[in-house]
């Protein structure tokens, strides 16, 4: 692992593989982008400028990214019974809207790639002409001779060995087994196509891409992001075409996801595990929640997924929100930033300068979390502060939360205040039977501080 330096001293350029909009995103496609939003807060954190742009998908995709079969955003339309476009911006809508309720940041830029076509013409015609493609009689080929140790840029295995006999049909048309498409000839019933010099069209899904992430980054750029399974093809033949084109590095840093399994196996319709986000609001966990089960799990070893853990993320959220209401309200909102930089602060950057390691980044954040528990307003006044500036990358809206004002209800104002006023007047047994049924009743926890009487809701005993 080598240390992260940007291209440009104190600026980013990120580019991450958008979606395809055909159907819902589902929560392995989510969690990725969780890891992403992570890795931009956390450069930012650290002061640096980040251009982040992500693709939209909305023509391009074939079904099990081969050069022969059905675009996904087709099966999408008929499935619908509406057009390709119609699909995708509906598709998009409800993924930007996903990723707003996990506080997920939206990119700088958020290109099209059907607004992009000429991009992709213009780049397939400098590969023609400098003879890394050809033009066959059903489109353009990248001819994957021309470019030494195609496929192994990112991956130990050799091409020959991932795709034989899985993801390249026999095509007469080709050079070569491994050449792949960057332009294919239109056929009859196609929803999406373009006239090209090489007739009417679509275009390949790798050279979107490689025509968006350079337009709008330049041809090097810093960060490039999707899930492992990206890692071969498209992120190998992006690095191919786009080398090839300009004789430039392409890509200096790379940043792959693994998987999300659900009860420890891969997410797949045919298993019943596919899951959006709204299936795990409707079993009442909060967005949130299924973000900070993400930052518990380091985004090399990927994300399993269960209702237990959720459980424990949900629970684990809640007492976070607790804890911090309750010093939020003792301090009457002050925080104060301490002199120096804290050890506990220390043990968080610490813990994001290593590869992202957001679980020892939590591990800080419970520290902080156990001084804002404790009695002593200038210590919760520090502890906030630094959980306020470790939300900046953990992004589960701390300060909203604690800021939130929960008033009781007349019923239970009338309860409290009965309690308040036997413990004042002495009679503690009394105090000790009313704060039970608080508890009991309401779901209150009613605490007795050195700077005064304190509640929260924790839910109803037994609830």
């Amino acid at each position: 692992m080598r240390p992260f330096e940007p291209l440009e001293r104190g600026r980013v350029g990120m580019y991450n593989c958008g979606p395809t909009v055909y159907d819902r995103q589902h929560i392995g496609n989510l969690y990725s982008y969780v890891v992403v939003d992570v890795l931009r807060r956390t450069l930012e954190y650290f002061d640096l400028g980040v251009k982040q742009v992500m693709n939209i998908t909305d023509v391009g995709h074939i079904v099990d990214d081969a050069d022969a079969g059905v675009d996904k955003m087709a099966i999408g339309a008929e499935r619908a019974g509406k057009t390709p476009l119609q699909i995708a911006d509906a598709y998009t809508r409800l993924f930007m809207a996903d990723r707003h309720r996990l506080n997920i940041l939206d990119p700088q830029v958020v290109p099209k790639a059907t607004d992009h076509i000429p991009e992709m013409i213009a780049l397939i015609e400098r590969l023609i002409a400098k003879g890394n493609a050809y033009v066959a009689a059903d489109g353009v080929y990248f001819d994957v001779t021309t470019f030494p140790g195609y496929g192994t840029r990112l991956n130990a295995e050799a091409p020959d060995q991932r795709i034989a006999g899985a993801r390249v049909e026999v095509n007469e048309n080709k050079r070569h087994p491994n050449d792949f498409a960057l332009w294919r000839r239109a056929k009859a019933g196609d929803l999406q196509q373009w006239d090209s010099p090489w007739g009417r069209g679509n275009p390949g899904w790798h050279i979107e891409c490689s025509a968006m992430s350079m337009k709008y980054l330049g041809e090097t750029f810093d960060l490039h992001s999707g899930g492992e399974d990206h890692l071969f093809p498209h992120h190998e033949c992006e690095i191919a075409q786009s080398e090839a084109a300009t004789g430039k590095p392409f890509v200096r840093y790379w940043v792959h996801v693994r998987f999300l399994r659900v009860d420890s196996e891969k997410m797949a319709k045919s298993k019943g595990g596919f899951l959006t986000l709204d299936d795990v609001v409707a079993w009442g966990y909060d967005p949130l929640a299924f973000r900070l089960l993400a930052l518990g799990a380091g985004y090399r070893t990927g994300l399993d997924f269960t209702r237990e853990g959720m459980n424990a993320a949900q629970s684990r959220l809640e007492r976070w929100r607790r804890t911090i209401g309750a010093a939020y309200a003792a301090t009457k909102g002050r925080v104060a930033e301490p002199e120096g930089e804290h050890a506990i602060t220390s043990e968080f950057r610490a813990a994001l300068a290593d590869d992202v390691n957001t679980p020892k980044a939590l591990a800080a954040a419970e520290k902080a979390l156990a001084l804002a528990a404790i009695s002593d307003t200038d210590e919760q006044e520090r502890a906030l502060w630094m959980l306020f500036d470790m939300d900046r990358v953990l992004g589960l809206s701390l300060r909203d939360a604690a800021a939130t004002t929960d008033e009781l209800a007349a019923d239970e104002r009338a309860l409290f205040d009965q309690r308040e006023g036997a413990r004042r007047s002495g009679d503690y047994a009394k105090s000790d039977e009313l704060r039970k049924e608080l508890l009991e009743r309401y779901g209150i926890q009613v605490k007795d501080t050195k700077d005064g009487t304190r509640w929260e809701r924790v839910g109803r005993k037994g609830a």
